[in-house]
Order: C-alpha cells, then structure tokens, then sequence
C-alpha cells in the first residue's frame, strides 16, 4: 500500500468528518439523534388539537411545518453520515488502502 496524498479540499473533508465522527460517539448526541428520529419519522399533527375559525386551514398549515420539520432533521442525519463516510474514504485513500488510480474510469 502506498500512501497517498490528499487535496487541501480533502483534507478538510477528512479531518470533519473525523470531528463529526467523534461527536456522534458522546452520550449527548445520542439523545438528540433520537430527538432528529422522532422528528424526521413520527411527525404528524393530531387533528383533534385544531381549534378556531378554520381548523382544516390551521391543520393544512401545521401538517406542512411538521412535514417541513421531519424533512429537515432527515436530511440533517443524512449529511452526517455522509460526512463520516466521505471521510472514512479519504482515510482509506490516504493510507493507501484504495489506490485513486484503479477508480479512474
């Protein structure tokens, strides 16, 4: 294995992806990856908490934010596993465990 040398482009990719990486391993982040779960996969508005003049109006404009939110915090945990997998990659071509060259088509 020959080691290889990243780009400054890289190179920062790699060192937060690591950073990223050795946050999600603290006992904090776990509770606010259950908190971007709960988001992301059981938001919905309950219609029976819909009250006033226009409830059906009131419920369409919370169930859009809520799908609003449940989005967000998807593509939240989404580019950070990207992140951490980008920079696993990086790791792996800078020590020479992947050869750029074979990737080139």
């Amino acid at each position: 294995m020959i080691e290889q040398k990243l780009s400054a482009e890289e190179e920062k990719e790699l060192k937060e992806g690591q950073e990223i990486y050795e946050m999600t391993q603290t006992a904090g982040f776990k509770i606010l990856t259950r908190w971007l779960e709960d988001m992301a996969f059981h938001s919905w508005v309950d219609p029976r908490e819909i009250e006033g003049e226009h409830p059906e109006e009131t419920w369409k404009w919370r169930e859009l934010n809520a799908f609003h939110a449940a989005n967000n915090a998807g593509e939240l945990m989404e580019r950070i596993q990207k992140a951490i997998s980008q920079s696993e990659y990086y790791s792996k071509l800078k020590s020479g465990e992947i050869d750029r060259r074979a990737m080139r088509i």
